[in-house]
């Protein structure tokens, strides 16, 4: 044997033994879930093997007994040998009956605590994972196919598992029978079942690997219909008309995802039905002989009877093996996808013996030599930084859109960490405290705040909510940002539903939800506040009223602002002025004014139109 067909041989070997590696990862699952369940399911699935086996040879013996009967005189004790016979089939028909049916129903109860401990796992893994994850297409690819996968299928390979051994024994059963028949009839019912196995298989395959390849093109078409069908979207839809334009791109893609879907059921469907038409073929010529045979008295009337009971119950235990097996199978697959989500570890990771984090600062934080790029990338979106916030100090970040800026606020919470040089707490490189308490220094307004279809209270309490729902801490923190007034002037004040997600649900303006979003950085009690863009949506007066007692707002605190208005940052303590991923200038507002260089030309930009125009 050559090397390439070893090969070829461990390959497929590898491939039949796959399911057991995945069986091996869903029985802790289903235990862990669900254990009592997993008994009373694995206890009712007994009961129903053994009574349906029991009824099986109930029916044989009741089939030799009236046969035998026909030929002679029935008396009167035969008579009720055949009463009780039937008696005891009926009971044993309603114990098989009841225990399969509460078998289904141990089986769905098992099934809805296990999928609820699988969302959990997927949940845990999403908000663990980097954010480097989510900011990668394989991010929601992969969580696009674990959730086509389906928090279900581990369940369902269990139960299918269980039902494949129940259908098994019960098979070998009937096969036992019919060799009692005749032992020529085997191998017809090999004929009816093998080949049927084979396609399904085959095709479970082949259906498998094109969902796979289809994953971006489902996603786009799920992208297409949240564009014609969110609120978000609406207006622009509407006033650009492109609601034809996107509808017929998604029609396009559903089309040919349809397409290609249907020519691989269309083939399946062509080869199962020539399948079924030898399997057919078999059944009736197994027939045709046996009664033949039971014609010219080589057979009974009661070997015929039991054939045809027999062999169409072999012949859909068959087929339900069929199913199960290649439902496994596919279980097998897309349960794949599930574990490659589960296995996702995130890089930013703790520390084995996490360093005590002081419980207030000394001397801040500082970047050294600090450079960044990006994932999968390889060019660098910051350099050299060199950056310190002292305690209590306010640290304001200027820069042209696409500088670096937001990366900055990346690394110094930790959402990454620097490619190169290094970012200290208190003269500690941050990558030794541990990860959570380390965050908890930090209270953050990204630009992209969160609108959380909540009631108000729990918008801003969301900032820090180890807080108790009545906490007093809500009202101060949007007294401070601003909020406080418009919130007061609602229907049911803090107690609003924000968002029309859901009933009653209000929306607000955009310079509303900023204030709001800047309550919530208000409501946590950090010792660094960190705002980004914290005044885009305000109104110039409310913008005014913020930074007129900033330091007071914030109760002394450092703060890190980031903003365009270079009016809102010149009561700034320290000034850097950030481009192309470089600190090119820093300094107090005066010092850079003085220094005549990017800083003055883009505060002089920004004031020509507020300068007075001589006559």
């Amino acid at each position: 044997m050559t090397l390439t067909s070893q090969w070829d041989v461990m390959s497929y070997i590898s491939k039949l033994m796959a399911p057991l590696t995945t069986l091996r990862r869903i029985f802790p699952i289903l235990w862990a879930s669900s254990r009592k369940w997993a008994l009373i399911s694995a206890g009712l699935m007994v009961l129903e093997i053994i009574f349906g086996l029991v009824m099986l040879f109930l029916l044989k013996y009741l089939v030799d007994v009236v046969t035998t009967m026909l030929g002679s005189d029935a008396s009167t004790d035969d008579i009720q040998l055949v009463l009780w016979a039937v008696a005891v089939t009926g009971l044993c028909s309603l114990v098989f009956l009841a225990a399969r049916g509460f078998s289904g129903l141990a089986r769905e109860t098992q099934g809805l605590l296990v999928a609820e401990r699988i969302d959990s796992a997927i949940h845990d893994r999403a908000v663990r994972a980097d954010l480097a994850y989510y900011e990668s297409p394989r991010y929601f690819d992969t969580l696009q196919r674990a959730r086509q996968s389906g928090s279900q299928r581990p369940v369902q390979v269990v139960n299918n598992l269980m039902l494949l051994v129940k259908n098994t024994l019960m098979l070998a059963a009937i096969v036992a029978v019919l060799a009692t028949i005749n032992w020529m009839l085997l191998p017809l019912l090999v004929m009816a079942i093998v080949p049927a196995l084979l396609v399904r298989l085959g095709f479970t395959r082949k259906l498998y690997d094109w969902e796979l390849r289809r994953t971006q093109m489902e996603r786009r078409a799920g992208y297409l219909d949240w564009l014609l069908t969110s609120d978000i979207n609406a207006k622009e839809l509407r006033l650009n008309q492109l609601g034809d334009f996107l509808r017929d791109r998604y029609a396009e893609l559903k089309a040919l995802i349809r397409r290609e879907r249907l020519a691989i059921s269309r083939q399946r469907t062509i080869v199962e039905v020539g399948v079924a038409t030898v399997a057919t073929a078999a059944f009736f010529s197994a027939l045709g002989y046996l009664a033949w045979e039971t014609s010219v008295g080589r057979n009974s009337v009661g070997d015929l009877v039991l054939f045809l009971l027999v062999f169409q119950r072999a012949q859909s235990m068959g087929q339900e093996l069929v199913f199960q097996l290649s439902r496994l199978y596919e279980d097998h697959l897309y349960i794949g996808l599930l574990f490659e989500f589960l296995d996702v570890r995130p890089v930013i990771s703790e520390p084995i013996l996490p360093k005590p984090l002081p419980t207030r600062m000394n001397d801040g934080v500082c970047f050294e030599n600090v450079g960044f790029l990006y994932p999968g990338t390889t060019r660098e979106v910051l350099r050299s930084i060199d950056l310190t916030i002292r305690p209590g100090q306010i640290v304001a970040l200027v820069g042209a859109n696409g500088s670096g800026k937001t990366s900055l606020i990346k690394l110094l919470c930790r959402l990454y960490d620097p490619t190169s040089g290094r970012i200290i707490l208190d003269g500690v490189d941050v990558r030794e405290y541990s990860l959570d308490d380390y965050r908890s220094k930090f209270s953050v307004i990204f630009q992209d705040y969160g609108k959380y279809a909540d009631t108000v209270r729990n918008n801003i309490r969301y900032g820090d909510i180890h807080q108790p729902l009545d906490t007093p801490m809500v009202e101060e923190a949007s007294i401070r940002s601003g909020a406080d007034s418009f919130i007061q002037s609602l229907d049911k004040g803090y107690d609003t539903p924000l968002t029309r997600m859901f009933d009653e649900g209000r929306e607000l303006s955009i310079g509303q939800w900023q204030k709001v979003a800047l309550a919530r950085a208000f409501m946590h009690q950090s010792e660094i506040l960190i705002l980004d863009e914290p005044t885009s949506a305000l109104d110039p007066g409310a913008e005014f009223d913020l930074f007129a007692n900033f330091r007071e707002r914030i109760d002394h605190r450092a703060a890190l602002v980031i903003s365009h208005r270079l009016s809102t940052v010149r009561m700034a303590d320290y000034i850097y002025v950030l481009d192309d991923g470089e600190i090119r200038e820093a300094g107090t507002h005066d010092e850079l004014i003085h220094q005549g260089g990017m800083y003055f030309a883009l505060f002089s930009q920004q004031a020509y139109y507020y300068r007075e125009v001589e006559a």
